[in-house]
């Protein structure tokens, strides 16, 4: 049986949870970068920013592979996209308003998100593109067409619309 049959609803694929990881180790990184560089105080709102980031590419996964399995109704998973928006951009501004944190502090620990994708994507598994499940269909961006689409055919193949 492979992965895919063997998934378990909720369950995160092997490059999802190497982003989710990439995610969380930036975060680490930039929280402690902040820490010797800056000051304590700019290294809690990196911290906090770095926390919200992993929290959130973790829901936006799971809404996302509900929405992809189709599983039951997407109606409930649509209200639970459209919180986890209103909950990030309260939590954010209960932080900025509470003066905990600086916004730039924030935005540097979210920073995490698009650097711990990019790391995980870069450096870890690959999505399987073997087996039953692969969609055959499918071609990356550098494949080469099945025919030369480029290649003109000489006039003199008797093509009424290449005649003068």
């Amino acid at each position: 049986m492979s992965d895919a049959e063997n998934a378990k609803p909720g369950k995160l694929d092997a490059p999802m949870r190497a982003a989710l990881f990439g995610v969380i180790g930036a975060a680490v990184v930039l929280s402690l970068g902040s820490l010797v560089v800056v000051s304590p105080r700019f290294a809690l709102g990196v911290a906090i920013g770095g926390a919200l980031a992993p929290l959130n590419l973790w829901v936006f996964a799971q809404v996302g592979e509900a929405f992809l399995a189709r599983r039951g109704n997407t109606a409930p998973w649509a209200v639970i996209g459209a919180l986890k928006l209103v909950l990030l951009l309260g939590g954010v501004w209960l932080i900025l308003r509470s003066g905990i944190a600086s916004g730039l502090s924030l935005i540097v620990g979210y920073g995490a998100l698009p650097i711990g994708i990019t790391v995980g994507t870069l450096f870890g598994p690959k999505p399987p593109e073997d087996g039953p499940e692969a969609d055959t269909t499918r071609r990356s961006f550098g494949d080469a067409p099945r025919k030369d689409v480029l290649k003109a055919r000489p006039a003199d193949e008797g093509d009424p619309s290449n005649e003068p």
